[in-house]
């Protein structure tokens, strides 16, 4: 393992309308979904195929179609019992309205197939779904809705234990957020987290414990938007890491780094439609075989 080669991941920065899109490159037309335990979960850039490789090993698995119209796949692994699962999302959009969602799980080595899971009925009209991976930390997936409740609206969390396959669902506390039309669904760290600009904060509710419900709120003081208060329209949260906050710009198509613990904004401007360079090396090395991996060459 020490004398195991560092993988070179490299990342990709594509806007679309209104989005910005990173994808971290992994490997020949593979993208890194996820990794844990030395395991890297990949997706093809150019097909719907997903694999499980161990790059230090140079083994992999290939999973079955999950035969959605757009999937979202996440995986989670034991290191006691060396036990692994995969989770996916699937789905057919229609504007901003999704339906004929489904879920399913796959247990690697045992499954050939993907496994559907029936989701909890909704009550209410499907105004707009949002889908996150599976997370190895939580061992659980999320489908984040807001539901049209006659007049009003409310935002619905199905988590999923992806280890035992029961779904557990949470309400945002309803008067959470003025308008839940207007606010961001991203990841604070491992967790689901909402949030909306107010002022010049950004107020967030993280999902921090779904099986008790339990919300956390967070207060991020955004002290440069009194000097840009143009900017308030302009950002949208995208994701917490350790204590790095990132917001995108699609109007000015720049990215925001934020450091919140001192406070300090860095800027990274997008110069090119698309552009790849080396980001970092990944050096977590494993010897763990699933079964059915084969070799890479």
């Amino acid at each position: 393992m020490v004398r195991a080669s560092p993988l070179q991941l490299s990342h990709k920065k594509e806007w679309q309308p209104n989005k910005l899109i990173w994808t971290i490159l992994s490997g020949a037309n593979f993208k890194l979904i996820s990794g844990v335990a030395g395991l890297l979960l990949e997706e093809s850039l150019t097909s719907r195929v997903s694999r499980i490789r161990n790059f230090a090993t140079h083994q992999v698995l290939y999973l079955p179609d999950a035969h959605g119209e757009t999937s979202t796949v996440g995986f989670v692994f034991d290191s006691s019992t060396c036990e692994c699962k995969a989770a996916c999302f699937h789905w057919k959009q229609e504007g901003d309205t999704g339906n004929e969602v489904g879920f399913k799980v796959l247990s690697i080595g045992k499954d050939d197939q993907w496994r559907t899971l029936k989701l909890p009925k909704q009550n209410g009209k499907l105004f707009v779904a949002r889908y996150f991976t599976a997370t190895n930390e939580e061992g659980a997936a999320h489908a984040v809705e807001i539901i049209r409740d006659g007049q009003d609206f409310k935002l619905e969390v199905q988590s999923v234990d992806i280890w035992s396959e029961c779904f557990t669902i949470t309400t945002l506390p309803r008067g959470a957020f003025l308008d839940l039309k207007r606010v961001a669904i991203f990841r604070w760290n491992y967790y689901v987290a909402v949030a909306d600009i107010v002022e010049e904060s950004l107020n967030v509710l993280v999902l921090e414990d779904f099986k008790k419900h339990k919300w956390r709120k967070i207060i991020v003081p955004l002290k440069f938007l009194k000097d840009n208060p143009g900017l308030k329209d302009e950002i949208r949260p995208h994701q917490v890491w350790l204590n790095y906050l990132r917001l995108h710009n699609a109007v000015k198509k720049n990215i925001l780094v934020y450091d919140m613990e001192r406070k300090v904004i860095k800027v990274i401007k997008v110069t090119h439609t698309k552009s790849t360079e080396k980001i970092y090396e990944f050096r977590k090395p494993s010897l763990v075989t699933l079964k059915g991996m084969k070799n890479e060459y």
